[in-house]
């Protein structure tokens, strides 16, 4: 019996610490579940304050930042890549550039020209021939219907011819034998025909005291009457038969009969001579032999030269390429022409300056100077 009651009182102690531990375990339970539960709230509440703070600052800095958004990049790239809208209707465009100028030819003869102002082509001129036009000037000129002293009147060839020559010295006027005709008299009366005729030049009131045009006028003023002095203007006149300068290098011929050994005066003349046998070859119009050889007859004995060497070829040259005659003997006026000087007319001052071919000169000037732009297609050019 007492054993049962000491099971009994045994039994119920055991049940009670049971019941014990049990409590205090659901209580620890209990609170590490509420600590558990007040993390999780808290880390919560943390991260979203965490978002809420961060916010506004990701805010100011997209507003800040000047950086490209990858969003714009795309849409800038996009426009980048679309085509160019067309040019507004009222934009002008030019289509020429200033001052440009644009020739064409005319149906008949000469040219025509147009500028460019403002952008704008404007209309063509009226057509131009400047060789026709100096021809123009010399055939109704007094100077080809002039007398002159033992020779009578000129060839209208020569005349004409004369005023070519001149117009391409004016559009040449840069050129260094251009240049030389075309300075000032000098004191050397022995060799400058500019200063050996100082007298006369004064006395019809033209002055050769500065270089320029004026004075190149003068000078083919003279050289115009030494032609007529020496081949009454014709330009496939030979030697003097009745001389006996019958070598190569002495042997005269052309419409200012010079000759080979003349060109030891200037490095010009052999410039010159050397030019004109090129050009005689590739480009013959320029020499104008069409025009001098116009109603003037040459004999046989006219074509005839004379000795071997370098001098045949410039007795040729001279008869055949006019043009390179008078360009020479233009030189020669002012390095060979005063009083003992190459030619004799000149020595003598046999050879006239007139006052009719001067007028007739200075009128091809002005055309010159004022259609300066059309040398480039002057015959002669």
């Amino acid at each position: 019996m007492k054993n049962n009651i000491f099971f009994i009182i045994f039994f119920s102690v055991f049940i009670i610490l049971q019941a014990c531990t049990d409590s205090v375990k659901n209580s620890t339970d209990a609170e590490v579940f509420a600590d558990s539960d007040s993390n999780i709230m808290t880390d919560e509440n943390d991260s979203d304050a965490d978002i809420k703070k961060d916010a506004p600052d990701d805010q100011s800095d997209n507003i800040q930042n000047d950086g490209p958004d990858p969003a714009d990049e795309s849409i800038e790239s996009d426009e980048n890549d679309a085509p160019d809208e067309p040019a507004d209707e009222d934009e002008f465009i030019p289509e020429c550039i200033d001052g440009t100028k644009e020739y064409a030819d005319c149906e008949t003869s000469g040219k025509q020209v147009r500028e460019c102002i403002s952008g704008v082509w404007g209309d063509f001129s009226n057509c131009f021939d400047i060789t026709a036009e100096v021809i123009d000037i010399a055939d109704n000129s007094e100077c080809i219907n002039v007398y002159w002293a033992d020779r009578g009147d000129a060839p209208a060839a020569y005349i004409k011819g004369m005023g070519l020559v001149f117009a391409g010295a004016l559009c040449h006027s840069g050129r260094s034998d251009v240049a030389l005709v075309s300075s000032a008299e000098t004191s050397d009366t022995e060799h400058d025909a500019l200063a050996w005729y100082h007298d006369i030049f004064a006395g019809l009131g033209m002055s050769n005291d500065t270089a320029g045009t004026d004075t190149l006028r003068h000078a083919y003023n003279l050289l115009t009457g030494l032609g007529i002095r020496e081949s009454s203007g014709e330009h496939c006149c030979g030697r003097d038969t009745s001389a006996t300068n019958t070598t190569a290098d002495t042997a005269e011929a052309g419409l200012f009969q010079t000759s080979y050994n003349s060109h030891i005066f200037s490095t010009e003349l052999d410039t010159l001579y050397s030019y004109w046998k090129d050009v005689k070859t590739l480009t013959p119009e320029k020499c104008l032999l069409e025009i001098f050889s116009q109603d003037v007859t040459c004999s046989e004995s006219d074509w005839e030269n004379f000795g071997v060497g370098e001098g045949v070829t410039f007795q040729a040259l001279e008869k055949e390429c006019p043009i390179f005659a008078a360009e020479y003997a233009a030189v020669m006026l002012r390095v060979s022409g005063g009083s003992k000087g190459h030619y004799g007319p000149l020595r003598t001052r046999a050879a006239e300056v007139r006052t009719e071919c001067d007028s007739m000169f200075n009128e091809i000037q002005q055309l010159i100077t004022e259609n300066s732009d059309f040398c480039q297609f002057l015959v002669n050019y």
